[in-house]
């Protein structure tokens, strides 16, 4: 995604261009409710004439208390009558219409938010990697709640102060016709100044979201419960604080330079507003003064011109806050309109495998891959097969491309060289949602959901998020049924701190609970990415014994640090900078010597030596 500043520089093009969206506002508000639309639309239309009919109402009353002087009062209530009973149904009416808008509001905010999620759903990861797109993303999130309303509220305006000014312009011209033709140019003068302002101020805001993103993340930080102790152990509260507070120093001085230009250009455009309009008023007190209108005309005269002011005026500001919100809106629809480039996709769609019924085999063929704007390879020219009913072990050190082999396995990432063959066809021929359902993952990141039991092992197959008996399997599978059982409410006690009455897990039974997740799935292929980071050797074991039982009519992939408890694999990989060091079973590579026999004789000895010293100090 990219930013394009030429097209925020002020010109009469660009303001006009900026308008282009309004079509696809338009659309979104009629699909948001189009009876509540077209209901706000003519609601409106009765305001901007409301001010009008009150004033030639006003007026009446006062005409009509010159001639009751000759006739008697009942000309006055009548005239009375007509302005009360116009009052009460415009006051009706504005009740009704702030009741409608603000359902509508609602609706709009939530639909917006809606497109937002279901557009993010849609990316790939690297795109969600991608650090203008996270830009994209933060100002259509930002905007969402409120700036499409805006933007329906600011359109609305402009119609009624439109019918407004018409009226109003009328009765001054049909006394004197220059005045609305002064009142009406006055504001348009002050049009460039406000323009150029306003569009500081977007590339102010546009420019500093990095900078929003982070004094977000650093008060995430100081407010997470996942962040405090280590908050707490390494005293950081006073250095983050720091950063945020020279974070929002710039933003005050950036907000304090704008709002002092604003200030300013204010100053100057109001005190010859202030003019015309004394200038003016006096016109029509000299008539009166010589007889020429009557009092009520005068009343009607003086406020006409005061309408006519405020409306031009106000018809100005709008139409530059119209253009300031476009600007912002264009974000909201970049964002929409990324392009989801994928390799897969550029297949005829009637070539790709909708349906999977099982997956036989898996065979990496010269694969290599770089993350997007990296020059080096993550993964370069790996080859291995691995076939249903087998186990594959992945070790190595960090970074050394583990998990990388899994993004690209499960399509996360899609552009890659050489090919991955998925039962010998390649996997760029296979619809990218089957092949997932094919597949069930645990990796080394998990998330730790903050809802009940149930969803945490549940959203592994959402299918069956209702069937106590399927989820329970899922948990005893991963050695955590006694956990279940043991909460207050089962499956339906609430885990985590962020809501009421949660109940905490430890980092072990968090990772056994993304494990069962995985195993809720009726899966061909079962990868557990470093699944036993937070377990203890003990417990690491049974689970990949389990791990073993499952997958007996499957694919298993599980990758590790720990050499011990993968020994018993079909198959094992051992990864070093991207390639293929060494495969083969773990006899064969321990006879070999190799690598794999060093870090594995380490690990062991390690190990033992550890158990002599808790025998030492009688801790075992």
């Amino acid at each position: 995604m990219s930013f394009d500043k030429d097209e925020n520089i002020v010109s009469l093009r660009n303001i006009l261009k900026s308008f282009r969206y309004w079509p696809r506002v338009i659309r979104l508000l009629w699909d948001t409710n189009a009876k509540g639309l077209i209901t706000i639309l003519i609601l409106n239309l009765f305001q901007g004439i409301s001010p009008i009919i009150v004033l030639i109402l006003t007026k009446n009353i006062i005409n009509a208390i010159t001639a009751s002087w000759s006739t008697d009062f009942t000309v006055i209530l009548w005239a009375f009558a007509a302005l009360i009973g116009f009052t009460l149904i415009s006051q009706l009416i504005s009740l009704l219409h702030s009741y409608i808008e603000t359902l509508f509001q609602t609706l709009l905010s939530n639909r917006v938010n809606r497109i937002i999620m279901e557009k993010s759903v849609s990316l790939t990861l690297k795109d969600f990697e991608n650090a203008h797109v996270q830009d994209a993303l933060k100002m259509a999130q930002d905007e969402a709640g409120h700036r499409p309303y805006q933007i329906m509220q600011q359109m609305l305006a402009l119609l009624s102060g439109v019918v407004t000014l018409i009226s109003a312009a009328g009765l001054l011209i049909a006394f004197e016709w220059w005045m609305a033709l002064i009142l009406m140019i006055i504001p348009l003068s002050s049009f460039y100044s406000f323009l150029r302002i306003g569009q500081q101020e977007f590339l102010i805001q546009y420019n500093r979201i990095p900078r929003m993103r982070k004094a977000w993340y650093l008060s995430h930080l100081m407010t997470n419960d996942k962040n405090f102790k280590e908050m707490k152990l390494f005293q950081l509260g006073k250095y983050l604080l720091g950063g945020y507070n020279t974070l929002f120093k710039g933003f005050y001085h950036e907000e304090r330079d704008i709002a002092k230009k604003r200030f300013n250009a204010g100053i100057l455009f109001e005190l010859i507003n202030i003019a015309a309009n004394a200038a003016m008023m006096l016109v029509v007190l000299r008539a009166a003064f010589l007889r020429e209108i009557d009092i009520g005309t005068v009343v009607a005269l003086t406020q006409a011109i005061t309408m006519t002011q405020n409306n031009s005026q106000s018809l100005i500001t709008g139409l530059l806050a119209l253009c300031q919100h476009n600007l912002y809106l264009k974000q909201l629809f970049v964002f929409l309109d990324l392009k989801i480039l994928k390799t897969a996709e550029k297949l005829n769609e009637a070539t790709k495998h909708k349906h999977i019924p099982q997956i036989e085999t898996i065979e990496f063929k010269n694969v290599s891959f770089r993350y997007p704007d990296q020059t080096v390879y993550a993964l370069h020219e790996v080859s291995f097969k691995i076939k249903r009913g087998e186990t594959l072990a992945i070790v190595g050190r960090n970074g050394s491309g583990k998990t990388t082999l899994m993004k690209l396995l499960t399509q996360l990432y899609d552009e890659f060289e050489g090919d991955i063959l998925i039962n010998g066809i390649s996997i760029r021929h296979y619809d990218q949602e089957a092949l997932r359902q094919r597949m069930a993952v645990v990796f080394q990141d998990f998330v730790q959901y903050e809802l009940d039991m149930r969803h945490n092992i549940g959203f592994g197959n959402v299918d069956k998020l209702d069937i106590d008996e399927e989820i329970m399997q899922s948990a005893k599978r991963a050695g955590i049924d006694h956990l279940v059982n043991q909460l207050p409410h089962g499956l339906d006690t609430q885990v985590g701190r962020l809501f009421e009455q949660g109940y905490q897990l430890s980092g072990g039974q968090w990772q056994r609970v993304a494990i069962s997740r995985a195993f809720m799935r009726n899966a061909s292929v079962y990868v557990l990415d470093e699944p036993s980071s937070m377990l203890d050797p003990e417990s690491e074991l049974q689970v990949f014994e389990k791990f073993k039982e499952l997958i007996d009519d499957h694919i298993g992939i599980f990758i590790a640090h720990r050499y011990t408890s993968i020994k018993y694999a079909d198959h094992i990989i051992m990864m070093e900078q991207g390639k293929v060091a060494e495969q083969g079973t773990h006899q064969a590579l321990i006879k070999k010597d190799g690598m794999y026999a060093y870090l594995y004789n380490m690990q062991l000895e390690a190990y033992r030596h550890s158990k002599k010293e808790e025998v030492s100090y009688g801790m075992v």
